[in-house]
């Protein structure tokens, strides 16, 4: 008798209760991985995140039964994220209840609003053993019917019902759903939509101009790669300030833009950048991936460790500029202020002589969340640092005799290393240099030099040949750093500096400058003289006193143009505008963004 072989199936039931901000979910789970002690998990990661989040914390009354006779099965807790099933006979019924309200843990998991859901596959158990195809259908109240927005990526099956290739593309398809508002611009073909689940000062009138900067932005990235890799892209999209969102998916993004983003001109370039990043790793880290990013399945409850993140999103952040610079968000002058800006802090911090841009990303678990005393000893950011390797790349191939560019170079490296077959981890550091070295001589040298070793970047070199001259500065400094806008409590101290010998520690709250209460303008006077500085601090519930001497530090003040005319035409055609400088014009260096956070050191 030959034995028949139950396909392996999961189907999810997902009902949704907004008023109490709670899934219902009823998971029927059958085939040869269901039987005896059946291991059931939240995911402890998920792609494209750099933390690990306690996403079971919000399960409860866990039941399970066996479907064909109705016998209950024991449920037992299986460290902190899963759970064990006794008993299971190869077809097997859970369900459960979640609370689905946690901002803090939103963009991973998803979020229940009152209004609106998005509801990410997070929430969802389920079993290792079990990673391919699998269904679920929601239950809508009446009032949210025919609500659903999907991205694209699984097929619909019918009203409410979507059938999934695997359970990473449910981890990675963000379902909107209950009242938003959707808006449609069709890109090269391609329908991109921008779901805002809340709204703000300013939308009505603002709305459409901000949708259409977004889609300019994304037709460059269309004209990069020749098209786009997706059916149709979703931008799902809040004000609210507690939504932090900003993480990309395969044919969709979460960004959260602020409340500001419509009556405050930089608060809505920053929210274009921020959608022009995340739509950028549609192509850089969502296709391709370095190693061992392209085996995902495996590493949802221990996460995936990349020597290549700094090409992951400092590309990206890269490219995020580079594209708004190209659409008209920020000007010439701000693109090469953000650069020297990039290098300027990223050089400050004392790390930068010690950690290498691998080792950062290697260490990313650790370092991502800045918020730690002694981060600008022990690690950089490799954002930042390969936000730098892209533009010296970018610069030197366009200074090369035969005038390449990072656009086609990199789409050339996509198509190569995009997959390589089942038991492809994806691409490595080595496979990058010697990529980049066919592309010209040498050119793998100077990224070995940034990525594999501290320091290392050619970026104030590079700025003369293409037709600036860098006219330096000497400012006083103490070594304090503050992060946004939180001074007088010191964010960090940098241990290379007189601040870092005196006995300041990070968390202190200055009280007083010289004698004097504290303020800012205050501080600032002071650290910038030669004089010594005496600061008092609290420090938990004592108050200490510290006097620091400041030092002198060099750094970039201007750029100023001395380039001819063939300069100025490559930098327009690189950045896509029109840029005619006169000579000896001087460009601010003033203008930086980083959406991690400003910090400042005095």
């Amino acid at each position: 008798m030959v034995k028949q072989i139950t396909p392996p199936n999961v189907h999810y039931q997902v009902a949704v209760h907004p008023e109490r901000h709670e899934l219902t979910v009823h998971m029927r789970l059958n085939g040869d991985f269901a039987h005896g002690a059946m291991r059931l998990e939240i995911p402890t990661w998920v792609p494209g995140d750099y933390s690990f989040a306690p996403l079971a914390r919000d399960l409860f009354e866990l039941r399970a039964h066996d479907t064909a006779s109705g016998k209950p099965l024991a449920v037992r807790r299986d460290g902190w994220q899963a759970f064990v099933v006794d008993g299971c006979e190869g077809d097997v019924s859970v369900s459960y209840r979640a609370t689905a309200y946690a901002p803090e843990i939103g963009e991973q998991s998803g979020i229940l609003d009152s209004d609106y859901a998005v509801l990410m596959g997070a929430r969802y158990l389920h079993n290792a053993n079990h990673t391919g195809t699998c269904t679920v259908s929601y239950e809508l109240p009446q009032a949210w019917l025919g609500t659903i927005h999907h991205p694209s990526g699984a097929v619909q099956l019918d009203a409410h019902s979507w059938r999934y290739p695997s359970y990473e593309i449910l981890l990675d398809t963000p379902v909107v759903m209950g009242r938003y508002r959707l808006l449609e611009r069709n890109v090269q073909g391609t329908p991109f939509y921008f779901a805002f689940v809340d709204g703000g000062v300013g939308m009505e009138e603002s709305v459409d101009a901000f949708v259409d900067r977004v889609a300019k932005v994304s037709a460059g990235f269309g004209r990069m790669f020749g098209g786009f890799p997706f059916e149709d892209y979703t931008f799902v999209l809040s004000l609210n300030p507690d939504n932090e969102w900003g993480l990309e998916h395969l044919t969709s993004t979460m960004c959260g833009l602020g409340p500001d983003v419509f009556v405050d001109p930089d608060q809505n370039a920053i929210g274009v950048r921020v959608c022009a990043h995340e739509l950028f790793h549609a192509w850089n880290v969502r296709r391709l991936r370095p190693a061992p990013l392209m085996q995902l399945e495996h590493a949802l409850t221990c996460g995936s460790f990349s020597e290549g993140l700094w090409m992951a999103e400092g590309f990206t952040r890269y490219y995020e500029f580079l594209s708004c610079a190209r659409a008209g968000v920020y000007s010439p002058e701000q693109f090469f202020s953000c650069v020297v800006g990039y290098l300027e802090h990223l050089r400050a911090v004392p790390a930068y002589e010690r950690v290498s841009a691998a080792d950062s990303s290697l260490a990313t678990y650790l370092n991502h969340s800045p918020k730690f005393p002694g981060r600008t000893a022990s690690c950089i950011d490799y954002y930042d640092k390969g936000m730098l390797i892209a533009f010296d790349i970018d610069a030197t191939l366009r200074l090369g005799p035969r005038q390449q560019t990072l656009d086609s170079t990199f789409r050339g490296f996509f198509d190569e290393y995009l997959s390589g077959g089942p038991q492809y981890e994806g691409y490595t550091n080595a496979d990058v240099i010697s990529y980049f070295n066919g592309q010209r001589d040498g050119l793998g040298k100077l990224i070995e030099a940034a990525v594999c070793h501290p320091a290392g970047l050619t970026t104030d070199t590079l700025l003369p040949q293409l037709g600036f001259t860098l006219q330096h500065t000497t400012v006083r400094q103490l070594g304090i750093m503050f992060l946004n806008q939180n001074a007088p409590a010191i964010y960090n101290v940098l241990d290379d500096t007189p601040a870092g010998a005196s006995g300041l520690a990070a968390g202190d709250v200055i009280i007083a400058v010289n004698g004097f209460p504290y303020t800012q303008a205050a501080l600032s006077w002071a650290a910038g003289h030669t004089e010594p500085v005496t600061l008092e601090v609290r420090r938990g519930h004592r108050q200490l006193s510290f006097t620091v001497v400041p030092a002198p530090q060099r750094k970039i003040g201007n750029l100023v143009w001395e380039g001819d005319a063939a300069q100025a035409a490559r930098i327009g055609t690189w950045l896509e505008s029109h840029f005619e400088p006169a000579p000896g014009q001087r460009f601010a260096t003033d203008f930086y963004e980083n959406f991690h956070g400003i910090e400042t050191v005095l």
